[in-house]
């Protein structure tokens, strides 16, 4: 059957419609980005008549005032559609799961949504509340209702929802390693000069390991390592600007800070780059879209063990507790990759390796998330009420 012909066919069995009411960039973040990506799968999946896009983010604010306010006007936007479709057979309200006081905004769309008879699918994109039990998390659930089907990233994160939540009934897997692109460059060489390249790129702060890369910099010259650093991403904060101009003038050429890539600047970084650095010690990480990105390029990982990042790396990267001596073993790893070319290219075949799999895994996965908005009876997790 064609790919015209599959579509058609799908289009005929859809019957379920859909409101997707989410947070559409800006600001552009792993969840927007993943969010978009849905977006664009259920519009291939789907005709335009079976669902909606209502946009429910902050646009370019960053807080306060403006911020509340624009996302209270986009939410009542979301609450006026919601009331057009009615209470009907059928419908069903997309969402994701805020953190803080984001929650509010969840229970006012998805308490109309159940009063209304939708079906909820609430995808998860943060981990606090799969990592240790949440009030909060409770609460949108109860209101979501029994029937609520919820999307979590990797089957741990799911066996820890089922755990803490005993009466969580329906959970689908669907991993993020689907929306990221398959880079045109898929064979690396063994490094892009004659010194080593380590780049680390993230909302540069203190809790996204910021302090750690510059310490583990710092020690690979004084041990006479020729290895040079691209910190790339924007510097959160004036503390995190003292330091990345601190550890400039320390490292001089070793160090460069292209500021936030996008585009084809961040595909550059990844091109130019030999090592992916991602020191994080945000306790809540849950699937970093950059890890990711590193690994389609073929790049070795050097990561920290927090949140659910041992399982999405697994043994084909390096995942280094988080502890007093953690700057000094990073060094060592690059130690080990200045001083032997053939590990740094296995392990270079093996991130890429590992991503294809589990994009391959995660393609499938997205199909079915999207049979469970679109077609009835397609999706075994139970019906809509």
């Amino acid at each position: 059957m064609d790919v015209l012909t599959l579509r058609k066919t799908r289009r005929a069995l859809s019957t379920k419609s859909a409101l997707f009411a989410v947070l559409l960039p800006p600001p552009v973040h792993g969840q927007s980005v993943v969010t978009v990506s849905v977006i664009s799968a259920a519009e291939k999946f789907a005709s335009a008549s079976k669902f909606q896009v209502v946009d429910i983010g902050p646009g370019r604010h960053t807080g306060g005032f403006r911020y509340h306010a624009t996302r209270i006007v986009r939410v009542f936007g979301a609450l006026t559609e919601l009331t057009k479709r009615g209470a009907k057979p059928g419908k069903q309200l997309y969402t994701v799961f805020e953190r803080g006081f984001g929650i509010a905004y969840n229970l006012m769309i998805v308490g109309l949504a159940r009063m209304l008879g939708c079906r909820i699918v609430l995808h998860h994109h943060t981990s606090k509340h799969t990592l240790s039990r949440s009030w909060r998390f409770i609460v949108l659930a109860r209101v979501a209702g029994p029937n609520c089907l919820h999307v979590l990233l990797s089957e741990a994160m799911a066996h820890n929802l089922r755990s803490l939540y005993p009466f969580v009934n329906y959970v689908h897997v669907s991993h993020n390693a689907c929306h990221v692109g398959i880079p045109k460059i898929m064979a690396r060489s063994p490094v892009h000069s004659d010194r080593l390249r380590v780049g680390y790129l993230s909302n540069l702060c203190a809790e996204k390991g910021l302090n750690i890369a510059i310490e583990a910099a710092i020690k690979c010259r004084q041990r006479g390592l020729d290895v040079a650093f691209v910190f790339a991403g924007p510097a959160v904060g004036a503390e995190a600007k003292n330091a990345l101009s601190r550890a400039k003038r320390i490292l001089g050429d070793f160090l460069e800070i292209p500021g936030k890539v996008s585009g084809p600047a961040k595909a550059a970084f990844f091109e130019t780059i030999d090592i992916f650095l991602f020191p994080s010690l945000y306790p809540h990480e849950a699937q970093p879209m950059v890890i990711l990105e590193a690994m389609s390029y073929g790049l070795p990982i050097i990561t920290t063990h927090c949140g659910y990042v041992k399982e999405l790396v697994g043994d084909d990267g390096t995942v280094l507790d988080i502890d007093e001596g953690l700057p000094d073993r990073i060094v060592e790893q690059l130690e080990q990759y200045v001083t032997n070319g053939d590990r740094r290219r296995q392990r270079s075949v093996d991130a890429q390796s590992r991503f294809l799999q589990l994009r391959a895994t995660a393609a499938v996965q997205l199909d079915d998330l999207m049979k469970a908005l679109f077609v009835v009876n397609s999706d075994h997790r139970g019906p809509a009420p």
